[in-house]
């Protein structure tokens, strides 16, 4: 695999990697990506989908560090990074805000107290974010900013998805000031990026966001905020959910707002003002939030999107929204602009699906699959055929199956177990039915914060537990169980998404534009057989 992404680095190209747990394909893409780039002066970005995940790239660039002197910046949210204790459990909006005022008043002392001269004992050895904040709230400096600055200078930069990913990741990217034709790219997890693209492109506004909007807005800005309250309200009269024409509504708003001496881009204009001033003075904003659907709503291309108005009998239920279908309005730009990249997944199958998903070119894309370095035998697949988790068949009579059946892999399990569903709901359904089954019971908590989740895995190691948790949640992906610390993986079923209009919407935009009856599996098979194996696979880690 070294050679390979070696060979893809130098060339321009892209790899596609299919590599099992236990490769090393972690270590051989950061060697081969800082190989390359010191030949050619370019700069290696390491992105990962999970907080997680950052710490197995910080661990493998400090055992490179100490072979050849690399000057690393590991970055990751600035509400995460942010050393104030006083902003520690802000909702994200709130968080924005406060540091948005902090900052013009020049009332941070960490974010004031930055100086270039503090920049060689950030590359004094490689850190983690984490090991970052200790160091600059040491040293009254704002980690986030410090990471920034850091990053113009730097050899490898570990970062989220959305520093490239995203509408805006151009504004970011500014700051980082390194022209993406010289970034050697790394993918980690490659399997997430379409969902993780589809998600940060897909806002919606409720008809409850723009009555909060209209609170915090002066008089000639709510009259013209009750003219989209008018329509949001017109297009969500109704039950269940129905697909709207984008361009229509955009138009119809704009009428209205003639009628009122405006335009919609003034509207937006004065909105994106308000809010402005509204953060300038630490308090958080719905106006912001409406200004951004808005400008999403108007800006994202028609085609490979859905627009949708939901009805509802309360204002958070009625909403519009806006869901991209094909992440390549967004990953292909990105992809074309990198020098050469390289994307990896234990599940990165088949490669083709994913190629086609990211539009990357052909011509310059490779793909290869990698053999599990592990011996077959030491593997133990059982199936329990007599149980079906379809919507149909859910039910107390199914429940209490599921649970017997789990019952009897723990008792037989001398270690830890963890059963991954395809949803909440029937974790909670089969969770509530368990018999005796002799171990510590563990449940993964639906948007648990970094410390939550560090805290159950520590449970872990008191053996003799159960964990019951979703697939494609963070302990059935971006999680590792070092030094078999799962005995037994027990996968509950297919994460099928359930049968609505945007999964209608999906495959028939995938059958339009790929063709070859690829509509259904590139909307629902291979994503979902794809977080099953993601789950089976923890037992090896």
């Amino acid at each position: 695999m070294l050679d390979d992404c070696r060979a893809a680095f130098a060339a321009g190209k892209h790899l596609l990697a299919h590599a099992p747990t236990g490769l090393g394909k972690t270590a051989a893409a950061l060697t081969a990506a800082i190989e390359v780039a010191r030949e050619q002066g370019l700069l290696v970005v390491a992105l990962t989908s999970r907080q997680t995940q950052h710490a197995i790239f910080v661990e493998t660039l400090k055992r490179i560090h100490a072979q050849q002197p690399l000057k690393i910046v590991d970055v990751i949210s600035k509400q995460d990074m942010c050393p104030r204790e006083d902003l520690d459990e802000s909702r994200y909006g709130v968080f924005q805000a406060v540091c948005t005022a902090l900052v013009r008043n020049d009332d941070c002392r960490y974010h004031s107290g930055f100086h270039p001269d503090f920049l060689p004992q950030v590359f004094e050895e490689p850190l983690a974010a984490a090991e970052l904040k200790v160091l600059c709230h040491d040293e009254v400096q704002c980690p986030h900013r410090v990471a920034l600055e850091a990053a113009q200078e730097c050899d490898v930069l570990v970062c989220d998805y959305n520093y490239l990913f995203t509408p805006w990741s151009d504004v970011v990217w500014e700051r980082i000031q390194r022209p993406l034709d010289e970034v050697l790219l790394i993918v980690d997890e490659a399997h997430n990026l379409p969902d993780r693209i589809r998600l940060a492109a897909s806002p919606t506004l409720s008809l409850q966001r723009v009555h909060e909007a209209q609170r915090e807005a002066d008089r000639a800005l709510r009259a013209q905020l009750s003219i989209l309250e008018r329509l949001v309200d017109n297009l969500t009269g109704h039950d269940g959910e129905k697909e709207i024409d984008g361009g229509s509504v955009s138009r119809m708003l704009d009428a209205a707002l003639k009628q009122k001496l405006t335009d919609l881009d003034s509207f937006l204009r004065k909105l994106e003002r308000s809010a402005q001033l509204r953060l300038q003075r630490g308090k958080p904003t719905r106006m912001g939030d409406v200004a951004e659907f808005l400008n999403h709503w108007r800006f994202l291309k028609e085609g490979g999107d859905l627009r949708l108005a939901h009805g509802g009998d309360k204002p958070w239920q009625r909403k519009l929204s806006l869901r991209l279908l094909d992440p390549s309005v967004v990953s292909a730009p990105v992809f074309h602009a990198v020098r050469a990249s390289v994307l990896m997944s234990g599940t990165l199958r088949p490669r083709s699906f994913y190629r086609d998903l990211l539009g990357l070119e052909a011509e310059k894309s490779h793909k290869t699959t990698y053999s599990s370095p592990f011996p077959p035998e030491n593997r133990l697949l059982l199936c329990v055929d007599d149980v079906s988790t379809l919507y149909r068949n859910r039910g107390d009579p199914l429940y209490h199956k599921l649970a017997a059946s789990l019952t009897a892999v723990a008792q037989a399990t001398p270690g830890n177990v963890a059963a991954f569903f395809p949803s909440y709901a029937l974790r909670d359904d089969v969770a509530s039915r368990l018999g005796d089954h002799g171990k510590v019971l563990l449940l993964e908590e639906r948007g648990a914060s970094p410390a939550k989740r560090t805290a159950l895995l520590d449970k872990l190691q008191q053996r003799d537990t159960m964990l019951l948790a979703v697939m494609g949640g963070i302990f059935g992906e971006g999680v590792d169980y070092p030094g078999n610390l799962l005995s037994t993986v027990a996968v509950v079923g297919v994460p099928v998404p359930p049968p609505s209009l945007e999964q209608k919407k999906l495959e028939e935009y995938f059958e339009r534009k790929f063709g070859d009856g690829k509509g259904r599996r590139y909307a629902l098979t291979f994503p979902s057989v794809n977080r099953v194996l993601q789950a089976a696979g923890r037992c090896i880690r």
